[in-house]
């Protein structure tokens, strides 16, 4: 799931519901968990129903309702606030061995929330910490399983937030399971991802016989995992989810289903058709990879909150990561050339650096080329020639946070250069709209007449249209997705747009 758009869309929808303790907790319907009968709650009702809240301090648990999903949401007054969110009574005497599963998700700015996990047995029985969770996450939620000590009839469980300056802290997806039962995979996730192929990895029980993933609807039997699924389409969005194969008709549950990108393929450069990215199409990166190095702060879009238009930004609170280009071939461009605007405004602790890689495969080694230590305080061009140019080159931004303003990147182009930089004119500019579109686009650009023409990512044209009073229309509807390259040139110079065909 990815967090960061979906709790937005929950952000702006939620309605808080609130439920606190009345009566005595053990006053309540006991539930039965049996070797058929797991117990589960996902918060999609109006309340906690048979949940209850322990607060302390300004410490509240709520139920954080969106349009398409609900989820557990701890807030808080104040640092050190606690609130502990408990279960109804579940009878789990006669089962021999029982998990405790769920998913959970934390974002923090300089300080984290913790998340606690308890049971007890009885009422008058201690709450026992089975783990507990401190993390920043922009972008994920996690899930944990843990085995449950001391079965009985009158068994709870509870999970504590406590307030620590986090940003939020949700949980969701809670099942508590007989271990005889077919468990539902956790932890799904897609590695190693290619333009064609994907290597899929879940967590098991041991139990299991095999299992069936299901890719975009489609079901394949397994017999291993992780497991290489191949013959994928490049830059496409899959859906994957997983379920085990246990003895005879015994079977589990979906897991949570995850959606992972396919890599875009090689990206052909020639001497007319150069790379751009502005990052305007998407609040994504379209064929750009991040990579952690330390820490867990990354680069992300910012859709305009921090500055006009969109723009790769790297979060400044600690730690390192890597902006990853697609691969490129440069073997028709007689002078390679990268040219970027970068922007690192002064902070407290200095400037946040940044430097600029290249590697001529993606299994090679990154090959410095440049850095920028000194702060900026309104935009800067950069150009270099890129050395050793290859059939699948990448190039790469890495940022190192010291806690200041962060790393602005923008306009990123690479393509054949003529004398000091890319043989651009600044002062033609252009737009296309609806961009991503499913078919007819128009390209509006300050030139009154001149010639759009339309090439793929290896470079082959496909279209052409004349502009007419600054406009021109294509449409693509025939075409497939992907990314494509508006060149337009005219009176005045020339330019180049990128489109997304969805």
């Amino acid at each position: 799931m990815n967090i960061l758009s979906t709790m937005r869309k929950v952000l702006l929808a939620a309605s808080l519901c609130l439920f606190m303790a009345g009566a005595s907790l053990f006053a309540q319907n006991v539930i039965s968990v049996t070797d058929g009968q797991p117990y589960t709650e996902g918060f999609e009702g109006n309340g906690f129903e048979l949940w209850t809240v322990d607060s302390t301090g300004g410490g509240l648990w709520s139920v954080l309702m969106g349009t398409q999903s609900s989820v557990a949401s701890f807030s808080y007054t104040n640092n050190g606030d606690e609130g502990r969110l408990i279960s109804p009574v579940l009878d789990i005497s006669s089962v021999t061995e029982a998990t405790l599963t769920y998913s959970y998700a934390m974002m923090g700015i300089y300080t984290n929330d913790v998340l606690e996990i308890s049971y007890r047995s009885s009422e008058t029985d201690t709450w026992h910490v089975l783990g507990s969770h401190s993390l920043s996450d922009f972008n994920n939620f996690y899930e944990q399983t843990y085995t449950l000590p001391d079965l009985s009839s009158t068994y709870q469980i509870s999970f504590k937030g406590q307030g620590g300056g986090g940003i939020y802290l949700f949980v969701d997806n809670i099942t508590v399971a007989s271990t005889s039962n077919c468990a539902r995979p956790i932890n799904v996730a897609a590695n190693d991802i290619t333009p064609t192929s994907a290597l899929l990895s879940w967590s098991t029980t041991g139990n299991e016989a095999n299992w069936t993933i299901e890719l975009n609807g489609v079901e394949t039997v397994v017999n291993t995992q992780p497991y290489l699924m191949e013959g994928l389409t490049p830059q496409t969005d899959h859906t994957l989810r997983v379920k085990a194969n246990c003895s005879g008709d015994n079977e589990s549950d979906w897991s949570t289903p995850i959606i992972f990108t396919t890599m875009c393929d090689v990206f052909v450069v020639n001497d007319e058709v150069p790379y751009f990215d502005d990052f305007e199409s998407s609040g994504n990166f379209v064929c750009w990879q991040t990579e952690i190095i330390s820490g867990t702060d990354n680069w992300t879009v910012d859709p305009g909150y921090l500055i006009l238009n969109n723009t790769a930004f790297f979060i400044w609170l600690g730690g390192e990561a890597r902006l990853i280009s697609v691969p490129l071939d440069l073997t028709a461009v007689t002078n390679p050339t990268l040219t970027f605007k970068h922007k690192q405004l002064e902070g407290a602790s200095g400037p946040d650096e940044m430097s600029v890689w290249y590697r001529t495969t993606p299994e090679g080694e990154w090959q410095w080329i440049h850095s920028f230590v000194l702060p900026t305080e309104d935009w800067e061009t950069a150009s270099f020639t890129l050395p050793n140019p290859s059939s699948s080159y990448q190039i790469s931004f890495y940022a190192i946070a010291h806690n200041s303003e962060g790393v602005y990147v923008d306009d990123v182009m690479v393509g054949n250069a003529s004398g000091d930089g890319i043989e651009e004119h600044t002062g033609i500019t252009a737009t296309a709209y609806p961009n991503p579109s499913t078919g007819k686009i128009t390209v509006k650009a300050n030139m009154a007449n001149g010639e759009a023409l339309v090439y793929d990512i290896y470079g082959k044209q496909i279209a052409a249209a004349s502009i007419v009073d600054g406009h021109a229309e294509f449409d693509l509807s025939d075409y497939s997705s992907g990314i494509y390259v508006v060149r337009l040139s005219g009176d005045g110079g020339n330019t180049t747009v990128k489109i997304v065909k969805e």
